[in-house]
């Protein structure tokens, strides 16, 4: 509905400008002008990108970001439980929230802790919104939606070696 307005607004302009120009040659010319610097006037601001948001958005740095006891189960269909402890060391900054990397590992022993031996499956990118205060720490909990094939593949088959996960912290936004 709202293209169907902008179109019969973008008709009714054109049609104005139009008659204007012919009733008026020199008037209606100018408002042309006028029009074409107004469209590509709005159309820089619509796809500039305001660098301040941007910066705003990155306050605190990701070494004043904690994340601990990491914890992640099967709640339900094929949704998992990721449980963790969160800490922000920021003195003044508010956490908004924090993206995770997951990293799924297909590793031939149940007890591989370096990785060194394991085949990467697939990686999720997965945000938390925490809003936590600054010198502050809570638990979060939050469910992942696993619904990568060729990890729940690896989950089915009972020849493949086990998944394990690898959970990186890339970055926070802060207010």
């Amino acid at each position: 509905m709202g293209f169907v307005i902008g179109v019969v607004a973008a008709l009714l302009v054109i049609f104005l400008l139009t008659f204007i120009t012919i009733k008026k040659p020199v008037f209606g010319e100018v408002m042309i002008a006028l029009v074409v610097i107004m469209i590509l006037t709005s159309t820089y601001f619509y796809f500039h990108k305001d660098e301040r948001v941007e910066n705003k958005k990155h306050l605190i740095p990701v070494e004043q970001i904690e994340l601990t006891d990491i914890h992640h189960s099967l709640a339900y269909g094929n949704y998992y439980k990721l449980t963790a402890l969160l800490k922000n060391h920021s003195q003044k900054y508010r956490l908004q929230s924090i993206e995770l990397k997951l990293s799924f590992l297909n590793c031939p022993t149940s007890d591989e802790t370096d990785f060194k031996n394991c085949k990467l499956i697939s990686e999720k990118h997965h945000k938390i919104k925490t809003r936590m205060p600054a010198q502050q720490s809570a638990s979060i909990e939050s469910y992942i939606l696993l619904d990568d094939e060729a990890v729940l593949a690896v989950i089915n088959d009972k020849n493949a070696g086990s998944i394990h996960w690898k959970i990186e912290l890339l970055n926070g936004s802060a207010r």
